[in-house]
């Protein structure tokens, strides 16, 4: 929401500018309830944006010119999403990423202390300097599965792609990490909501929040992983770039 929040401003003003040549100065009730609907929660980002382009198409709001730019990017980070969500999507049934996964489900599983295990390894990881990396992060960062995220991240980033992956990281069912682009700011993951949400939905979007541990503002997309059986395996995070959007926006 964050990074979106001053297309409300441009709206008012969009408005403000299309009512002036009226000579109207009133903000019709269903433009207030699309924009309170927003705040509230009750929509998403991505569905007040449509509402916004159709604003603008039908020319019900003329924006600034100096609007007409965040209004083509968001357009284009629309297309983006969508993009990675499908790539994304493919990625998690990667016969190596998930081979990397149940393996360390099954290590996991054998361990009557694992409770244990992973509380220890949080508590080191979270205790490391920000720069700080960690025999078992290296080994998370280095691993079959980390290679292939890795070279979708680095393709990605080499691409014209205005919204690029920051990052990607992948759980096992215990919701720790098996493999990952780059260090995260936790090792235990199944606290999170967007780890919850993908888990019981199959998957979550999260738009426009500052990533603490890609340290951008960020798109974030969460999908569940299963087996070819349907059995819940683990869970896949790509965050993705959108300080273009926060550039825009300035």
């Amino acid at each position: 929401m964050a990074v979106i929040s001053s297309i409300v401003f441009a709206v008012m003003i969009g408005f403000a500018i299309s009512a002036s040549a009226q000579e109207e100065s009133v903000i019709p009730d269903w433009i207030k309830t699309a924009v309170t609907f927003w705040v509230q929660g009750q929509i998403s980002d991505l569905e007040f944006i449509n509402i916004i382009q159709y604003f603008v198409e039908n020319e019900i709001i003329i924006l600034p010119s100096s609007d007409d730019r965040i209004i083509e990017n968001l357009q284009i980070f629309q297309s983006e999403l969508n993009e990675k969500i499908q790539q994304s999507q493919a990625l998690r049934n990667n016969a190596q990423i998930q081979q990397t996964i149940k393996e360390s489900n099954k290590e996991f599983s054998e361990n009557p202390n694992f409770n244990s295990l992973i509380e220890n390894r949080e508590l080191e990881w979270v205790s490391t300097e920000k720069n700080q990396i960690i025999p078992l992060m290296y080994d998370l960062m280095k691993n079959d599965a980390a290679k292939i995220l890795q070279a979708i991240v680095e393709q990605d980033q080499k691409s014209d792609s205005l919204f690029t992956y920051a990052e990607i990281f992948v759980t096992n069912s215990y919701g720790v990490n098996v493999a990952m682009t780059g260090k995260t700011s936790d090792y235990i993951q199944n606290d999170e909501v967007w780890w919850i949400e993908a888990r019981q939905n199959g998957i979550y979007l999260e738009e426009g929040v500052f990533d603490e541990s890609a340290g951008v503002y960020a798109s974030d997309i969460a999908l569940k992983i299963v087996d070819d059986k349907g059995n819940f395996i683990g869970v896949m995070k790509a965050v993705i770039n959108v300080e273009q959007l926060i550039t825009t926006e300035k």
